[in-house]
């Protein structure tokens, strides 16, 4: 919860500022080492390794042609913050955000190509995370990271806003629509344009999918079925179903954002309409 609060106020710096261009690939699985948490600042090396000649920074460098070091950064050292480094001088051409060392820039994408470099309000970077958010396509633009699933992304501020998004761990379920309703699509790679799912700028809840408990993902499907109706009386309605108490394994199900529409899609139905307040699922409609 903590790092989630941190986030949405750095977010809100962030989407202050310029955009800034991240051209990001995701990393898969392994442990994730802790962040260096000394005093903002990097050490640009002339090879990889963290060896050669040696510049360091505490402050923004927009041209690194003032510090005699434009084009010639191979690895770096990272003691503390988050920086954004690039290509091109002012912050422009491709740029990657870094919160640890890199031992090679080659890895991503920035041999001797480097030209700027500056600290930016995040706490951590977009890799650090399991799943990121971009404003922007091929990640770019100001990001909001996760470790867990939202089932709406408007208390960040963010909701129908991504164009890209970064998985780095996991498989995700990524929806139109507030407590994981609307169009959904399954995920388990980075996509830099989600419109190609017809879900840019669309993203409003999203949560992990775990296969091997909940089985293959089927795309909910809304209801065909043809309302009710009584032709005497003149009454009509949409057909549902009724759970006064739904149960996972025996055991009551507690109640939370989403939890009923996860219930409902895990039958087969599209989504939940109604559920009673209180701790735990209780008097769930599923259409």
């Amino acid at each position: 919860m903590l790092t989630r609060t941190l986030t949405r106020l750095l977010l809100a710096a962030g989407l202050a500022a310029a955009a800034i261009s991240p051209a990001a690939l995701a990393q898969r699985g392994g442990a994730r080492p802790s962040l260096p948490s000394g005093p903002p600042g990097i050490t640009l090396y002339s090879d990889t390794n963290l060896r050669g000649n040696a510049v360091e920074l505490t402050a923004d460098q927009p041209n690194f042609n003032t510090v005699r070091f434009n084009d010639q950064a191979r690895s770096i050292e990272v003691r503390g913050g988050v920086w954004m480094v690039c290509a091109d001088g002012n912050y422009k051409g491709q740029c990657e955000y870094i919160d640890r060392s890199v031992r090679n820039l080659g890895e991503i994408g920035l041999s001797g190509a480097i030209s700027s470099a500056k600290r930016v309000p995040y706490d951590k970077s977009p890799r650090s995370y399991d799943i990121a958010f971009f404003a922007d396509g091929n990640y770019s633009g100001p990001f909001l990271g996760f470790d867990e699933g939202e089932a709406n992304l408007s208390q960040f501020r963010f909701n129908d806003t991504a164009s890209s998004v970064m998985i780095n761990r996991g498989t995700w379920l990524v929806c139109e629509d507030a407590d994981y309703r609307g169009q959904c699509e399954l995920l388990d790679a980075s996509t830099g344009n989600l419109g190609g799912i017809g879900l840019n700028d669309r993203i409003t809840s999203f949560r992990r999918y775990d296969v091997r408990r909940e089985g293959p993902w089927r795309r909910p499907v809304p209801p065909v079925v043809p309302p009710v109706r009584d032709t005497r009386d003149g009454f009509q309605g949409e057909q549902t179903v009724f759970f006064p108490a739904p149960t996972y394994n025996g055991r009551r199900i507690n109640d939370g954002s989403g939890a009923a529409t996860r219930y409902c899609q895990s039958l087969g139905f599209y989504e939940a309409v109604y559920k009673s307040p209180g701790p735990v699922l209780s008097d769930v409609v599923c259409r």
